[in-house]
């Protein structure tokens, strides 16, 4: 069902009949969640709970929690990190031709003539519940942490001392005063 193409009319009949759906997916069924997952070894799961019911206008609506269990890349050390989210999220939709009416309403997706697909549109989000930059929350737990440190400029050199000419002279000057 999350994989079909729907169209309005789909929806108003899955929605009045309280459709409950629960699904467990592999990362590799949502194409752009894909590419962002590290792939090495397990690439991760994502446990899909919806009901599609009618709203207080008696539009279509979808609701439910999604727990998504991802092996990122840290893009600091580009190793493994576990991420796992419970992302609550309702959705209105509305059809295209009643759109132009409700115009103060921004809560709403509108479907026009060519469906929409409702893996799609939890695929957005998951998507746009992952953190913008992927990094380890300390430094210390990145992996490959000696290279790291090679990057980063660290090293275990002592400190050069520069030469400072005007120094000198302020200790000069602090001596004539007494």
């Amino acid at each position: 069902m999350l994989h079909q193409k729907l169209f309005f009319k789909d929806l108003l009949d899955h929605s009045s009949s309280k459709l409950e759906l629960s699904e467990t997916l592999e990362t590799r069924m949502m194409p752009r969640l894909s590419k962002m997952i590290n792939h090495d070894d397990k690439a991760g799961h994502i446990l899909i709970n919806a009901l599609l019911k009618l709203n207080d206008q008696l539009n279509p609506s979808i609701s439910g929690e999604i727990e998504a269990d991802l092996t990122l890349t840290c893009q600091r050390c580009l190793g493994h990190i576990e991420w796992s989210e419970k992302i609550e999220y309702s959705i209105n939709f509305i059809n295209e031709s009643e759109a132009q009416e409700i115009r103060d309403n921004v809560d709403y997706i509108s479907i026009n003539d060519e469906g929409i697909t409702l893996l799609d549109i939890l695929e957005d989000e998951v998507l746009t519940s992952i953190p913008m930059s992927i990094m380890h929350k300390n430094i210390e737990l990145c992996e490959n942490i000696d290279k790291l440190s090679m990057f980063l400029g660290s090293s275990d050199k002592k400190p050069v001392k520069k030469n400072k000419p005007f120094s000198d002279l302020s200790e000069i000057m602090g001596k004539d005063d007494n």
